[in-house]
């Protein structure tokens, strides 16, 4: 989308257009379209946000986990070593899904 102009500027040249009824009912429309709009860029902004935040709390999460299993590894041998290749492995799939099934480009 280029850059708007604003009702002035397209009627700038011809300001006795603005009085007429059809102008008038067609700006007011405009200005109603123009607040959806940006309350859906609002809106649009903040449900990417708390995607983003919930893709970080899970990695968070999923980082403490391995590192706790990881004392608790070397704590008590009978408990297997964590493999962290694999737990890299996972955290790039999971990166993977989460970003196909949002489209977040990386």
């Amino acid at each position: 989308m280029g850059l708007m102009k604003n009702i002035n500027q397209i009627f700038k040249n011809n300001k006795h257009l603005m009085d007429e009824p059809e102008v008038v009912e067609l700006v007011e429309y405009t200005k109603e379209l123009e607040e959806k709009v940006l309350e859906r860029k609002i809106d649009d902004t903040y449900d990417k946000e708390e995607i983003y935040l919930q893709i970080l709390r899970d990695i968070y999460e999923s980082c403490e986990k391995t590192l706790d299993d990881h004392v608790l590894s070397e704590r008590f041998k009978e408990i297997e070593p964590i493999d962290f290749k694999q737990s890299v492995v996972n955290l790039k799939k999971y990166i993977d899904v989460v970003s196909t099934l949002y489209g977040i480009r990386l």
